[in-house]
């Protein structure tokens, strides 16, 4: 979100700022959802994730003071992402009266956003957080490419029979009554795309390509 877009960063900070959080929301809200779902939260506490980490970042960025050196947008957010996250996983695991809470910090079930973000993700944490956030994106974006109105249905459906479900080229080929060579461009073109998209919300988002 910084590299390519403090503009948006700064109009979320603003006082007039609706048009700017329904931006980021459209962008995000269901990268949020996957990379709950990834730390094995179901639907509905993934849905809490994300209202608890939009509420954060309401709160936390009118104030909130980019310096590029101390680090990217990018970790700021994933910290929130990633410990709001483990804090429905810990309420979760209490309600459920498990006894045992060693895999999850003793500061994951707090509720103040100051000491969250006052202690950085060490370094194997945070090479995770990434992973997950770069796979939740990757994912975004192959959903908006099925979705969308750019792509033909059936080329898509080439595209996941060939790429995503590792079909070979000539059984595709015949599948789809196309030429071989046509699922190897389908196959690049549409990689590219994704490439492109995924690129853009990283850069977005405040993370390295």
């Amino acid at each position: 979100m910084i590299e390519t877009n403090e503009t948006l960063l700064d109009r979320l900070k603003g006082v007039e700022a609706n048009d700017a959080w329904r931006e980021f929301y459209k962008n995000y809200w269901s990268a949020i959802l996957r990379y709950a779902r990834k730390l094995g939260l179901n639907a509905t506490q993934a849905q809490d994730v994300l209202q608890e980490t939009m509420v954060a970042l309401m709160r936390i960025l009118p104030g909130f003071r980019y310096d590029r050196r101390r680090g990217k947008f990018r970790n700021f957010l994933l910290t929130i992402v990633h410990r709001r996250s483990l804090a429905v996983l810990r309420r979760a695991r209490r309600n459920q009266n498990h006894d045992s809470l060693d895999s999850l910090p003793p500061w994951a079930g707090s509720q103040s956003l100051a000491e969250e973000l006052s202690v950085p993700l060490d370094t194997t944490e945070q090479s995770e957080a990434e992973r997950r956030w770069r796979e939740s994106l990757a994912e975004e974006a192959l959903a908006k490419l099925r979705d969308g109105e750019t792509v033909d249905p059936q080329t898509y459906r080439i595209f996941q029979a060939y790429v995503i479900e590792n079909k070979p080229a000539k059984k595709v080929a015949a599948e789809f009554g196309v030429q071989e060579n046509a699922v190897y461009q389908i196959k690049n073109r549409l990689l590219r795309r994704l490439q492109a998209e995924v690129a853009r919300m990283m850069r977005d988002s405040g993370a390295p390509e």
